[in-house]
């Protein structure tokens, strides 16, 4: 592996996104047709608004490449650009006026919009496929969060679920309904 790329994916590792982008630059300039310098380096762009995205893609890409995998890069740039295709088709919608909500600087929705765009939608499952990738949907109250746990394990996101409820019950350690939520989505 290029001592650039190695470089790359340390800084990328310790959050430091500038400095994993320059790395993976380097690299490039050493060898241009280098898939895992031109995909750190998409990465590292992508990181410094998208941090979480990206580190997830990251991972993702590490642990497919374990696996000798030669078709782990196009895999993760294919995600990329679903991901990139769905923010767009996202705005497109809002411009068009098809949905009547505001996602913020921060491609964020607020719970109230996101319920709105279920029912245009016709179902949770729908309507959070299409932005659960790209928006984050902002929940400012307790029974709302209650509510978009109840419906993630509904709906089969059930380890997103989990993830959720474990951060949960650290913050409310003797709420009944986040437990038996708990309870359920772990019997699933």
């Amino acid at each position: 592996m290029n001592l650039q790329v190695t470089l790359g994916i340390d800084n990328f590792y310790k959050r430091n996104y500038d400095a994993a982008l320059f790395n993976f630059s380097l690299a490039l300039q050493e060898e241009p047709e280098c898939k895992e310098a031109k995909l750190g380096a998409i990465l590292a762009d992508m990181a410094k608004q998208r941090e979480s995205e990206a580190q997830a893609l990251f991972e993702y890409y590490l642990l497919l490449s374990e696996d000798e995998n030669n078709e782990s890069e196009d895999i993760v740039q294919d995600i990329i650009e679903l991901i990139d295709n769905s923010t767009e088709s996202i705005y497109k919608l809002i411009e068009s006026k098809e949905l009547e909500f505001a996602i913020n600087e921060e491609n964020g929705i607020e719970y109230e919009d996101f319920m709105q765009l279920i029912k245009q939608r016709g179902s949770f499952k729908k309507a959070f496929e299409d932005i659960m990738f790209s928006t984050k949907v902002m929940i400012s109250n307790k029974d709302d969060f209650i509510d978009f746990l109840e419906k993630l394990i509904e709906n089969d996101f059930t380890e997103m679920s989990l993830n959720y409820l474990e951060s949960a019950i650290t913050i409310f350690p003797n709420d009944t309904k986040i437990l038996s939520l708990a309870k359920k989505a772990k019997k699933i």
